[in-house]
């Protein structure tokens, strides 16, 4: 994995946030030779030929329906009416829920703002005022320090994948937030940074994800995903790789001769979570075990994800303070009990 954006899309790479959209979000990758590639099952990678593979369903349906008497092939189409005008109240039930999720989601926005302030110190004196709270001797620190670094660190699926340089980092976090799309198809997560950051000079950092079924019971399908560049500050600064310097002796006519030589060396951090896996840029180099790695990432991606947009951002609090950790052991205690029927 590199620092550096896919290819296929132009990623944010700080300054200005990413806004909800009513835009539907972009195609899937394009793939030579008429495949697509889907995600599908939170992972599983699956490449067909669209037009060969719709040919072959209304092939072996036609097949299916000449086992059958005329009189019961117009009773199997009708249900194939009915089922059709399910697909159309269903279509009509995910616009409204989409509606509906996004109007509570505006409502929570002032709520997110707020929070976002109180982290950073500027109501500070508003809170001192309210609460009648005697202050000590010593000044007491500004905002809340490490808030968002402590809720991520409580979060196991997240916490997982940090390394000790980048808990300093993620100690100059402001504020995550989660910006799903109105039409319930996907969302875009941001990482927003102080000024004073000195690992890298991007103000926001983004992971989009767009998922054509996330409002439905399915398991996902992921249509695309992208992340950003980060601008690391310099070459020490760096969490995601490191420079190795090597002597290399030289070899024929040059023997004798000695050279030094830089390479990049791959450190784990939390920080590739911005550089997403990446599908196969032709089928021919794409074999049984590529494909089960691939799977692999692109869960492991979006379980991380969707611990950042169901639980991080909308009950910080409750992961700064451990309460939704000790929530979480108390339903899987109560669930145990229930099971053996205690």
């Amino acid at each position: 994995m590199t620092d550096e954006a896919p290819e296929e899309s132009t990623p944010n790479t700080g300054g200005d946030p990413v806004e909800p959209t009513d835009e539907v979000p972009p195609e899937n990758v394009d793939i030579p030779n008429d495949d697509e590639f889907f995600v599908d099952n939170g992972g599983d990678v699956v490449s067909e030929p669209v037009s060969e593979d719709n040919d072959d369903d209304e092939e072996e349906e036609e097949d299916i329906m000449k086992n059958f008497p005329p009189a019961v092939v117009k009773r199997v189409e009708k249900l194939q009416d009915l089922n059709t005008e399910q697909e159309s109240i269903l279509e009509e039930y995910l616009v409204e829920r989409a509606a509906l999720e996004q109007k509570f989601r505006s409502l929570c926005q002032p709520l997110y703002q707020q929070r976002a302030k109180i982290v950073a110190g500027e109501m500070d004196e508003e809170i001192a005022a309210e609460s009648q709270v005697e202050e000590g001797d010593d000044d007491p620190p500004k905002g809340i320090p490490q808030f968002w670094v402590c809720a991520i660190g409580h979060n196991e699926t997240i916490s997982d994948l940090l390394t000790e340089e980048d808990v300093d980092c993620l100690e100059y976090l402001s504020d995550i937030r989660c910006n799903e799309y109105s039409n319930g198809t996907g969302f875009v997560l941001e990482f927003h940074f102080r000024a004073d950051n000195p690992y890298f000079s991007n103000s926001v950092l983004t992971k989009r994800y767009d998922v054509p079924n996330m409002l439905l019971a399915d398991e996902p399908l992921l249509k695309n995903v992208e992340g950003c560049t980060i601008d690391w500050k310099s070459e020490e600064k760096c969490l995601t790789y490191r420079l190795v310097t090597k002597k290399q002796r030289g070899r024929g006519k040059h023997a004798g001769q000695v050279r030094t030589i830089q390479r990049k060396e791959h450190k784990e951090s939390f920080f590739h979570f911005f550089d997403p896996p990446k599908l196969p840029s032709t089928i021919d180099r794409f074999d049984e075990e590529d494909a089960e790695r691939l799977e692999e990432a692109f869960d492991a991606d979006y379980d991380v994800a969707n611990a950042f947009r169901l639980n991080v951002c909308p009950k910080a609090v409750l992961w700064f303070t451990g309460t939704a950790m000790d929530d979480i052991i108390e339903e899987f205690e109560e669930a145990a009990l229930e099971q053996n029927g205690i």
